[in-house]
């Protein structure tokens, strides 16, 4: 019996140490490379991108780059089923790395400049009134 409870705690060390985990990663890239990347009002980069996400859920992405419109989007990262509850305590304890990684891309439209504004012509400029001169 002795044996028994001296080998348990050595036991749990063993297990804990050999026990895998599960490697989360998002990419994202955007058309043309180089935006800043706010994901969760967090500034993470510029694209092309890879960072490792702690939660699955909703996310909120904005990306800004000088000379493009801004891009707003709302994403869900859904849990694959195997780290759906009770079953992601099993993945968690295998003695095997589990990875599970996402790729986001995204295209931006260009900024549209405003036209130009033309003066009108110096015909259509109404003359100064003359300082003697009463409107009727």
């Amino acid at each position: 019996m002795t044996r028994a409870c001296l080998r348990l705690p050595a036991y749990c060390v063993v297990l804990s140490l050999a026990t895998g985990c599960v490697h989360r990663s998002l990419t994202i890239k955007s058309e043309p490379p180089g935006a800043k990347v706010y994901v969760n009002d967090e500034l993470k980069g510029d694209t092309p991108l890879t960072y490792d996400f702690l939660w699955y859920g909703w996310h909120r992405l904005t990306l800004r780059k000088e000379g493009y419109q801004r891009l707003d989007d709302r994403k869900l990262l859904r849990a694959p089923i195997h780290l759906w509850i009770p079953f992601d305590m099993v993945m968690e304890l295998l003695p095997l790395p589990i990875h599970d990684r996402r790729e986001w891309s995204y295209s931006l439209a260009p900024t549209e400049l405003p036209p130009t504004p033309t003066p009108p012509p110096l015909e259509a400029v109404p003359s100064p009134a003359e300082p003697g001169d009463a409107p009727r």
